[in-house]
């Protein structure tokens, strides 16, 4: 007599006496489950698998040229941030710390001012500067 454990309805693992003709025909009975799931799982991919891996259908609805132009506008704007990063040590300390303040802590030229004990426009004439300054930069990268 052979021992085969199973999962019942209830969820609880039952062990049964059977012959050992029948237990060799339920361990391969599993084997081949396990198999086929092995194979299911290799050559199928889910909707859900498809999606997390970045594709997805093509939607009726959705303009193709939109949706590259979109794409297109990512790359262009990663490529500006790229040049971004690559002229930002051409600023002074004072410049740095004002694109920090307005970008990074969304900070008002109002707070800054407020801060650095200054008037508002002398805020909003650094950032202009600023700004011509990074413009002339990247357009020389």
């Amino acid at each position: 007599m052979a021992k085969i454990y199973f999962i019942n309805a209830q969820g609880k693992k039952v062990m049964v006496e059977v012959s050992e003709e029948i237990a060799k025909q339920y361990r391969e009975s599993l084997r081949e489950e396990w198999r086929n799931d092995a194979y299911e799982k290799y050559y199928s991919k889910s909707l859900e698998g498809i999606i997390e891996a970045g594709r997805d259908f093509e939607d009726d609805k959705t303009d193709t040229e939109e949706v590259f132009d979109l794409q297109e506008k990512k790359r262009e704007r990663a490529a500006l941030i790229d040049k971004l990063n690559a002229v930002l040590p051409y600023l002074t300390d004072l410049q740095r710390q004002t694109i920090h303040k307005l970008f990074v802590l969304n900070m008002s030229q109002a707070e800054i001012a407020k801060e650095e004990g200054v008037l508002r426009c002398t805020i909003k004439e650094r950032v202009d500067g600023i700004f011509v300054k990074l413009k002339k930069l990247i357009e020389k990268k």
